[in-house]
């Protein structure tokens, strides 16, 4: 092509990173650069295309050489001389923005309404068939979605159909027009067959991934670290993508940590653990059972301690050696015990992969920058110049994985919060990222049992659509329901297109369930040290708790009280003070400013964790709510709880002489547990067959809210008071094996039981609950309608698509005055802002009082226009000292506008009212 190609006319990139260097990329030059990285993402295995070929009957390379194609016209709409206008003056070579074109639609959207007005006939005709067709649409919206949603059709919701012409003058088009044709002739066949309805069927599934490369690519395809500016017209079209973008993208993607890691061949469970020189009988069957063909999905049912961590990490590296995956995301209920799986598969996650290897770990959740394992294994590249639209924040892992959570499921081996993998099918922006990211792993969820409704519900159109892009998954628990236990195989089996089964209900425990071809269910044997009776003591006299909690805590012994709210909490806390040395009592519950909660965390693991020694935990009393109860491993010889539902009782139980130790509490490798034989107390109402309608909220006035289905927790206290013990495992129809008080509380038969004065609250909560899935069918993706607007209702930020239901939360930053102004509460070297946030109920806390607003608004909005962290609707509350030592307080406004006392002291937390 020569010099005067109208396309060289029109600037692609214009935010130069080089002081000295060009002030714009051309356009066409850049779109080349996103090709290239596509192609070599493709090449290198990073994303594999090889079941869109089977389902379009189309060989491979011909699928290569569509995908690349689309991907060099990911930016027709900056063609348009409404998006030219935004930079202007650039160089008189350039186009002349026309003040008659606004740029009131991103150019994703210019890019698709071009090419459905103005492109996709004339120019294509001799080199795609029918290029109307649906396929061929589908395909270029997933290229020019690349700014993480599809493009729109319409404005002003769904009221004005929009225009090409409205953004591109005829000379726009033409240019246009002469790009297509030159690339068509660099990259698409020769020969493509007609497009039909099965293959546009067909490729909806596969348009979600092809929109997350061309995220990936361009987001790849603008570091200018490796892709100079370039404004020589000069060069023609094949001579750049040969010299500079395919060379530039093989170092762009290799530089960012993406370039596959080979696997290393599964020999056998010693090799990634070398401890387990006795597997349980969980392990060894993940070792041992026979993997079916294609994607496929393992539940693991067993109790607290049987080694379902390994078991799910033996069965993942069976499944790589078997080429069903490259990689791992495991995904966790929370920050906390996310932070300490971290930590464990640090230790292993190398033996995945060949010894010259270089695989990459990822932390991903919100608060990841402050964990200093994560920060210290991003490597950092000799060139920062790369592009971040986020703040900084993964054993190894590179600097660009790193610098945005979005790109966290890209990693290797990834781990985090549950809801990091749930964003892949809300229409959160990027989502399709996420997607792309999971195709390859394999989806490991930790405590399936510990989600609401509304998480459960999204979780399987999870499974679904993992499922349907080829992934296979491993779910934890310790505690299922049968009912849920068949929605989640159900939901994998539909993303299988096979049919799903009517599971029958199965009481054997524990339980592996393995969905591929056919679902197999199989028992398992539980290792001898777990088989176990926990004996269980009803308590109605809080007094009585304490003092029991005192005695055993004179004894020597170290004792856990878990309670169902955060005031509950503090007062059992509060009521121990004047019995229990400071040091020997701790508490532990979510609103603490973050530095405080990682360092209350760390110090609680030192202290009840597997390999701490008797004499460091000797009469200890740790009180906490429910983060206590999920995935943390901790142990203590003595424990209470609050009466909640029994799945949860049983998981709080488990923390209770979890790990085998002698008679003062040092740890053993072998043997049995030699301390006193455990007892479980659960503190609640007086039992009676015939309770008033505020039977458990008399008695938890606050845990009611927290736990508002009455009648499950009148069945819970009933069948414990049958069963008089909690027998792990147990047998089938053993009224106190795990699996039986579980069904006795959720299964068919348990609601007829309920009590009247207490159904009415089953009730609502079993409305609620239907409110909930209601809601999660309503929020998330329909994956089967493909990349495209039409498969949400709405698109929007991650930000405001909750992968949680309750409560609106407001995160609010704690600060103190100094000499030099307002500084953060948490006084720290890096990220003191971050570790000073504390997250709550913004009913509860909405704004300052008139009175902290006056006397400090000047100085927060300084802060706030320094730190864009701080931005709103966050609230930066100001501290002031009281003359009780260690606590602050300032004065707040709730959503009613009423004035409340905020409280402060790293003991206590944050306290409000």
């Amino acid at each position: 092509m020569s010099k005067d190609a109208s396309y060289f006319r029109y600037w692609g990139k214009a935010k130069p990173a080089e002081v000295n260097g060009p002030a714009y990329h051309l356009l066409p030059f850049h779109c080349l650069d996103v090709a290239a990285v596509a192609g070599t993402l493709l090449d290198m295995g990073v994303i594999r295309l090889d079941s869109l070929a089977v389902s379009l009957g189309l060989d491979y390379k011909t699928v290569r050489q569509l995908a690349i194609f689309f991907m060099v016209l990911h930016d027709l709409g900056k063609f348009s001389n409404a998006f030219q206008g935004l930079v202007r003056d650039l160089s008189p070579e350039l186009v002349s923005a026309n003040p008659s074109k606004h740029y009131d639609e991103r150019h994703d959207t210019l890019g698709w309404l071009v090419w459905r007005d103005s492109l996709r006939h004339d120019v294509l005709e001799s080199r795609l068939p029918l290029p109307g067709h649906e396929l061929w649409a589908m395909w270029i919206k997933s290229a020019v979605g690349h700014h993480g949603m599809p493009p729109k059709e319409e404005a002003n919701g769904g009221m004005l159909r929009l225009d090409a012409a409205d953004y591109f003058m005829a000379d726009d088009i033409a240019a246009a027009r002469s790009f297509i044709a030159e690339v068509a002739v660099m990259f698409l066949p020769d020969a493509l067959p007609t497009p039909d309805k099965a293959m546009r069927e067909a490729f909806k599934r596969h348009s979600w991934q092809l929109a997350g490369l061309a995220v990936l690519a361009d987001w790849l395809g603008s570091n200018q670290a490796h892709f100079h500016y370039y404004t020589d017209s000069s060069i023609s079209l094949p001579e750049y993508w040969k010299n500079i973008a395919k060379p530039a993208a093989a170092e762009a993607v290799v530089g960012a940590g993406l370039a596959a890691s080979p696997v290393r061949g599964y020999q056998s469970h010693t090799d990634l653990f070398s401890y387990l020189i006795e597997p349980t009988p969980l392990q060894r069957f993940a070792s041992e059972v026979p993997l079916g063909e294609g994607a496929q999905l393992f539940l693991l049912e067993d109790v607290t301690g049987a080694g379902k961590t390994e078991a799910a990490l033996i069965l993942a590296h069976r499944m790589m050696t078997a080429g069903l995956a490259d990689g791992i995301y495991f995904g966790l209920p929370s920050m906390a015990t996310a932070n300490q799986m971290y930590r464990r598969i640090g230790n292993v996650y190398r033996h995945f992969y060949s010894t010259d290897a270089e695989p990459s770990l990822i932390l991903a959740h919100g608060a990841r920058q402050l964990i200093d394992e994560f920060r210290l294994s991003v490597s950092q590249p000799a060139d920062r110049n790369y592009q971040s639209d986020e703040p900084s924040a993964t054993a190894q892992c590179t600097a660009w994985l790193a610098d945005n959570r979005k790109k966290a499921l890209l990693a290797d081996v990834g781990v985090g919060t549950v809801d990091q993998a749930l964003l892949a099918i809300l229409p959160a922006r990027h989502q399709s990222l996420r997607l792309l990211g999971l195709a390859r792993k394999i989806l490991v969820v930790d405590e399936v049992h510990a989600y609401d409704p509304y998480m459960n519900k999204l979780l399987r159109r999870l499974l679904l659509a993992h499922a349907r892009h080829g992934g296979s998954a491993v779910l934890l628990s310790a505690t299922l329901p049968s009912t849920m236990r068949t929605e989640l195989v159900n939901a994998f089996q539909s993303g299988t297109c096979n049919e799903p089964e009517s599971l029958p209900v199965d009481l054997r425990y524990p339980l592996i369930t393995h969905v591929h071809d056919q679902v197999d269910a199989t028992h398992c044997e539980t290792r001898t040290q777990l088989r176990r009776a926990v004996s269980v003591q009803m308590m109605q006299d809080e007094a009585a708790v304490l003092a029991m909690i005192r005695e055993q805590a004179a004894a020597g012994r170290c004792v856990c009280w878990i309670r169902n709210t955060v005031d509950d909490a503090r007062a059992a806390y509060a009521a121990l003070q004047d019995h229990i040395e400071p040091d020997k009592l701790m508490l532990f519950h979510s609103r603490y400013a973050m530095g405080d909660r990682l360092d209350i965390e760390n110090k609680m693991l030192d202290a009840f964790g597997k390999t701490c020694n008797g004499i460091q935990r000797a009469g200890k009393v740790l009180i906490g709510t429910q983060v206590l109860e999920q995935s943390l491993d901790f142990d203590v010889d003595a424990m209470v709880s609050d009466l909640a539902p029994i799945d949860l009782l049983i998981q709080r139980a488990g923390r209770l002489q979890r790990h085998t130790r002698d008679a003062d509490g040092n740890p053993v490798s072998s043997g049995s547990d030699q301390r006193p034989s455990p007892i479980f107390y659960v503190y609640g109402p007086v039992p009676t067959d015939s309770p008033a309608i505020d039977w458990y909220a008399a008695v938890f006035p606050k845990g009611r809210y927290v736990y508002p289905d009455a009648g499950r927790l009148w069945l819970t206290q009933k069948a414990l008071l049958v069963a008089n013990q909690i027998v792990t495992p147990g047998e089938p129809m053993h009224p106190a094996a795990v699996r039986e008080l579980v069904e006795a509380v959720y299964g068919e038969g348990g609601k007829s039981e309920i009590p009247d004065s207490l159904a009415q609250a089953t009730n609502k909560c079993y409305g609620e609950m239907l409110g909930e899935q209601s809601m999660a069918d309503f929020n998330s993706l329909n994956i089967d309608k493909g990349y495209c607007r039409d498969s949400s209702r709405f698109w929007d930020e991650e930000a405001r698509i909750p992968t949680r239901l309750g409560d609106e939360t407001v995160t609010v930053f704690l600060a103190f005055q100094s000499a030099d102004g307002l500084r953060p509460f948490i006084e720290a070297d890096r990220f003191a802002w971050e570790l000073s946030a504390v997250r709550l109920d913004a009913k509860k806390l909405n704004a300052l009082s008139p009175e902290w607003t006056s006397r400090y608004e000047t100085e927060i909005t300084a802060l706030r226009a320094r730190h864009k962290l701080l931005v709103e609707p966050s609230i930066i509350l100001p501290l002031e000292p009281t003359i009780e030592m260690g606590e602050w307080r300032a004065m707040g406004a709730n959503a009613k506008g009423q004035l409340v006392e905020v409280r402060y002291n790293v003991a206590l937390g944050l306290c409000i009212g």
